[in-house]
């Protein structure tokens, strides 16, 4: 066959092989996000509580799951970045929602973020939350360590590391994401527990009002 016509006739069929769909195509990104608690299964009686006024500050996650993949370990050492398994936005500011409409229903708070603001400076407590630890093991098992620290007006305050951990997939994208939203889930309610403790302090008010934080929250 003559060479003109042979490298036509490739480019044709390179063409329809293209255009078909042949050379096979990419499977479609699938996108996850956490979810607050149902209300439904807020504190029963946090409806009768006064609405508490908090200061959120940015949460902090760490470098390895920052990022829109979602990361799991799949051994000692070693971890996987999933490009068509995705969170469908920051992490740092899904957590920041989730935890916000959280603790508007369990405890219940008005949640305002530290920036200075008239409603940060009045606020009772501030809230702040280190994430150290946020993905899915080898054996499909889901991780959630974090630090929190609440802090009262006059710098004071009780601070913690915790650890939770709820049954996921090492395959199952849906279902690790939906083990890390129960081990965040139930992060948010200890923070709402140990937040209604600090807020029923019989001085908690009077430090409020008697040393107001220099700026604001």
């Amino acid at each position: 066959m003559h060479p003109t016509r042979l490298t036509a006739l490739s480019l044709t069929l390179l063409s329809c092989l293209i255009l078909g769909g042949c050379l096979g195509t990419s499977p479609p990104s699938q996108f996850y996000m956490l979810e607050p608690l149902a209300t439904g299964k807020a504190n029963p009686g946090a409806q009768a509580r006064e609405t508490l006024l908090i200061a959120l500050a940015p949460i902090q996650v760490p470098g390895y799951v920052d990022r829109p993949q979602i990361v799991h370990a799949t051994g000692p050492n070693a971890y996987r970045l999933d490009e068509t398994n995705r969170w469908a936005e920051d992490l740092d500011g899904n957590i920041a929602r989730v935890l916000t409409q959280d603790l508007a229903v369990l405890v219940p708070a008005e949640v305002v973020p530290v920036n200075g603001s008239v409603r940060a400076r009045e606020a009772k407590l501030k809230l702040s939350l280190n994430i150290l630890e946020f993905h899915v093991d080898e054996r499909g098992q889901a991780h959630l360590t974090a630090q929190w620290q609440i802090t009262r007006p006059d710098g004071s305050g009780p601070g913690r590391q915790v650890s939770y951990a709820a049954p996921a997939s090492d395959s199952d994208y849906a279902l690790m994401v939906k083990g890390l939203n129960q081990c965040l889930n139930q992060l948010d309610r200890d923070l709402a527990a140990a937040l209604r403790q600090e807020a029923t302090r019989p001085d908690a008010g009077q430090q409020a009002k008697k040393n107001p934080p220099e700026g604001g929250f």
